[in-house]
């Protein structure tokens, strides 16, 4: 079983999947055989509709999609009064995200409870994309910050912050992507 996470975008999508996971019969998680990957897409298609097929096409080619079982973590558009998020509204990228994570789930078609949307209030809270990369790279004790595209950021720190709520995994993810204990 896996959880996957994605960064929504219509030009870069951000991920990251934790494979391997399995449950005993009390609903206890076991991740101790998992492994944790993350990336970027840079979708390259002209039109949304495309740009929705390409990045199912890159979640098949990454991580063999998603099965019953499998958990997906979305993060959820959300408006923001700001005069930066009042543009992003008005220029329709508030409804494309949503559209993205929309196609997504359907596409794979996912149980309801299998899909958790978290807004990045939810998420991170209020805080700027840097103060998450800092995290990202202090917990990772990565050297090379600006190796690692921001959306990739994201989605892990967004699957982090779920399996850690979950109570999945108690773990952090080392340099090399894979778990290490906390």
């Amino acid at each position: 079983m896996k959880i996957v996470s994605i960064d929504p975008s219509v030009n870069h999508v951000g991920w990251a999947v934790c494979d391997g996971l399995t449950r005993d019969e009390h609903g206890v998680w076991d991740d101790s055989a998992s492994d944790w990957r993350w990336g970027k897409w840079d979708i390259r298609s002209n039109s949304l509709t495309y740009k929705l097929r390409e990045i199912v096409e890159w979640m098949i080619i990454e991580f063999d999609g998603l099965t019953e079982g499998d958990l997906l973590v979305l993060e959820w558009p959300a408006y923001f009064g700001s005069q930066k998020g009042q543009v992003a509204a008005q220029q329709g990228h508030t409804i494309n995200l949503a559209a993205v994570d929309a196609y997504i789930a359907g596409f794979f078609r996912l149980p309801p409870q299998d899909v958790y949307l978290l807004t990045a209030t939810e998420w991170k809270g209020n805080i700027p994309k840097e103060i998450t990369r800092r995290r990202f790279f202090r917990a990772l004790g990565q050297k090379k910050i600006f190796k690692i595209d921001h959306n990739a950021v994201d989605a892990v720190m967004l699957l982090h912050t779920f399996a850690k709520r979950k109570r999945i995994t108690f773990r952090l993810v080392s340099s090399t992507g894979i778990p290490d204990e906390d």
